[in-house]
């Protein structure tokens, strides 16, 4: 944890809780203006209290190796806000990505400024699936991506892929326990293989928003072509699945998942929290991330 800077650098915003300022290496050393530009982190004392009391997780140099030769990159979860949030490019390609994307170098990242947005805020934060589910502890943002105010669609290709080089990097998978790790190692890859992408249909008010699945089947044919673009949408009947805002939501930092299937009703699926807003402070809920997610996640890139 680094020194704070003074309080006259830091601007005021919604995110408000008891807290330490906490910054990275970007902001040592550097001008007041330029350190309240660069990634930072504000830990409630509650967070930081169980952060505290939280065993170190090391990742062995075996399974450092094998995320690697599966061209997946490990971070630190703590500093989401600076490789998730704060980078307006994504990381150097991954061999994956310059054999089945044709990407050579960094590619900028698409803005969806839904920032500016009140109702949407809080996803362009950094917001993690709290709940019991088979994805719970995942953290993602909507901050990148393409968004069509006209049509009030949000489309994002969650593990980025060739349609979408520039959105690899902003959905977080476990990096333990390992026989869920291998198998993420495995499905991250198949989902940028098939540009597989979720597109966010909201409601006039932007309370709530249905959720279409998207992707290029023909995996299931032993038909491997990255280039074919996300032509296949799940129909509603076989994937229903809602995101509504939550009574108590501020800014859209607390919503809540429901899921159905064959048909169903939806039902209560997890609750997604903003635990680091869009500017990088965390929220009120920054705490539930020691509750659910790993010190170390996997992304690709």
């Amino acid at each position: 944890l680094f020194r704070s800077l003074s309080s006259n650098c830091l601007p005021r915003n919604l995110w408000r809780s008891p807290r330490r300022e906490v910054f990275t290496a970007a902001a040592m050393g550097g001008s007041c203006s330029s350190a309240a530009s660069a990634a930072k982190a504000v830990i409630s004392d509650e967070a930081q209290s169980l952060r505290d009391l939280e065993p170190a997780q090391v990742i062995g140099p075996i399974q450092r190796a094998i995320t690697h030769c599966c061209c997946l990159q490990i971070q630190p979860r703590d500093d989401a806000p600076t490789w998730m949030l704060n980078t307006e490019k994504t990381a150097a390609p991954s061999l994956f990505m310059r054999l089945f994307a044709c990407q050579c170098s960094e590619a900028p990242r698409p803005r969806t400024n839904i920032e500016s947005i009140p109702q949407l805020q809080g996803l362009a934060g950094v917001t993690l699936q709290f709940g019991d589910h088979t994805t719970a502890g995942s953290l993602e943002t909507l901050k990148y991506g393409t968004w069509n105010p006209e049509t009030r669609e949000l489309t994002n290709v969650v593990f980025g892929g060739f349609s979408s080089p520039g959105t690899t990097g902003l959905w977080t998978e476990p990096t333990a326990p390992l026989y869920r790790s291998a198998l993420w190692c495995f499905l991250m890859n198949l989902g940028r293989f098939h540009n597989y992408t979720y597109t966010f249909k909201f409601s006039e008010d932007f309370r709530s928003a249905k959720i279409r699945i998207s992707g290029n089947p023909l995996f299931v044919c032993c038909i491997c072509i990255p280039c074919l673009p996300a032509w296949f949408t799940v129909p509603e009947f076989c994937s229903n699945q809602l995101l509504e805002q939550a009574p108590d939501s501020v800014n859209g930092t607390h919503w809540i998942r429901k899921s159905a299937s064959c048909g169903g009703t939806p039902e209560f699926y997890y609750d997604l929290y903003t635990v680091w807003g869009p500017d990088g402070r965390a929220t009120r809920e920054n705490a539930r991330v020691v509750q659910k997610t790993n010190q170390q996640v996997m992304v690709t890139y």
